[in-house]
């Protein structure tokens, strides 16, 4: 394994060992302190503790059903979607990796998001705009570049910040995704991504489309998910575009 790949793995592993302990300690702190002023900081701590531990374990088994939920995804159906399924096959054999869940979204907005854990509990999720508008070799693009989050644990820290994020006033919550996501999240999956394809112009196409749509898929509110999503708010499409370009 190259050495950048396995720094870029043990920093999301550390990344998301932090969002949990974050999690068991707010908790830790809000039952102390509430405890503290109804009278007893002992009984306090000791539910805080209790309390906080049952946090920890809901960010780290449920982030991913909640990410998808919160897309409002739905399984892609093997029949209906079969170009899908067929070309994630291909490009995970290729990879070295275990096929993903597959989730749909319906909206024309073209984007794709990824969550789990692991490269064995992943799920790539694709808007019904983007099936429909890409060519294949775009959308093998797209879905080269969601797959290097998974190879790359990019999918962990991320995912496990989903539950924090949607109890966060905007400001904690942008700092939040934006740590969680690590430094050029979506640049770096657009170059593993073409290492995987051997072809940039399929991956430069597919996100011209996506800026021509413009940046985001309406979530419904859902701001806790911003951060997973392909046509991130928060990295230059232009910008990505571009460096696409040079290789």
């Amino acid at each position: 394994m190259p050495e950048d790949l396995t720094t870029r793995i043990a920093a999301n592993k550390r990344r998301a060992t932090a969002l949990v302990a974050a999690a068991v300690v707010l908790v830790l702190v809000i039952v102390t302190v509430l405890g503290a002023l109804a009278g007893s900081a002992v009984l306090g701590l000791i539910f805080g503790i209790v309390v906080g531990a049952i946090a920890g374990a809901v960010v780290w088994t449920q982030s991913t059903s909640l990410a998808l939920s919160m897309a409002r995804a739905v399984p892609a159906d093997e029949e209906q979607q079969a170009r899908l399924h067929n070309l994630v096959e291909g490009l995970c054999a290729a990879a070295g990796l275990p096929k993903p869940a597959l989730y749909i979204v319906e909206t024309g907005r073209p984007d794709a998001l990824t969550v789990g854990r692991s490269p064995r509990e992943a799920a790539v999720v694709c808007t019904t705009g983007l099936l429909d508008s890409l060519t294949r070799m775009e959308l093998e693009g797209v879905v080269a570049h969601e797959l290097s989050h998974v190879k790359n644990y990019d999918i962990l820290p991320a995912t496990l910040a989903v539950p924090l994020a949607g109890v966060l006033p905007p400001a904690l919550r942008r700092a939040l995704m934006q740590w969680a996501a690590g430094a050029h999240r979506e640049a770096v999956g657009d170059v593993s991504g073409v290492a995987l394809t051997r072809y940039p112009p399929g991956l430069i196409a597919a996100l011209e489309k996506l800026r021509h749509e413009g940046t985001g898929v309406p979530n419904h509110g859902r701001k806790a998910i911003d951060h997973l999503w392909l046509d991130s708010p928060a990295e230059d499409v232009d910008e990505r575009i571009a460096a696409l370009r040079e290789l």
